[in-house]
């Protein structure tokens, strides 16, 4: 499982670059991600084809804060792939989470917790998070679905506790579009 989610993770960074302005040649290569639909705040995405097919949605926060901070890219994902993998939720903070940071996602009053590289003594995905569950990836999209915005918090390896804020607007039509794309 933890050789999957470093293929994701690596694979959603180089969507993100891919959807924020990498150059023409790196978009146009038959390798890369392709951006294929976006609905309101929320990018469809489609990578291979066969048994390594890959869809997913991504978006970037609406707000950070504390303003000012020096983050890298900072982004949420849900991805499907053809193994049958449903609904897989990652996250990139823009730092290393410290080790005793405690995710989590709100939407309205519910609070979904996430655990990251850094809790695993992985350096190189210290930056990350994901879900604990199965379950409570579901509960989450299911919540996603349901709300108008996502406020995700957690805790740098300085010390320093962020607040992200996603608009929800389009992750539905998003999320349906993955589900037929990717069966």
């Amino acid at each position: 499982m933890n050789k999957i989610k470093l293929f994701l993770t690596l694979f959603a960074v180089a969507a993100f670059g891919a959807n924020f302005a990498v150059s023409d040649a790196r978009a146009q290569s038959p390798d890369a991600p392709k951006l294929t639909e976006t609905y309101r705040d929320w990018s469809v995405y489609h990578y291979g084809s066969g048994a390594g097919e890959i869809c997913y949605v991504l978006s970037k926060p609406k707000r950070e804060r504390p303003s000012g901070l020096n983050r890298g890219r900072v982004f949420f994902t849900v991805t499907h792939r053809a193994d049958g993998t449903r609904n897989e939720v990652s996250l990139r903070a823009g730092y290393k989470f410290s080790p005793k940071s405690k995710p989590y996602a709100r939407i309205g009053n519910e609070d979904f917790p996430f655990y990251t590289g850094a809790q695993e003594g992985d350096e190189e995905r210290a930056h990350w998070a994901w879900m604990h569950t199965h379950s409570e990836e579901a509960a989450l999209i299911e919540a996603m679905k349901k709300g108008d915005q996502m406020t995700i918090k957690g805790t740098s390896s300085r010390g320093t506790l962020t607040t992200d804020t996603y608009s929800l607007l389009g992750v539905t039509k998003a999320l349906a579009a993955i589900d037929k794309k990717c069966r």
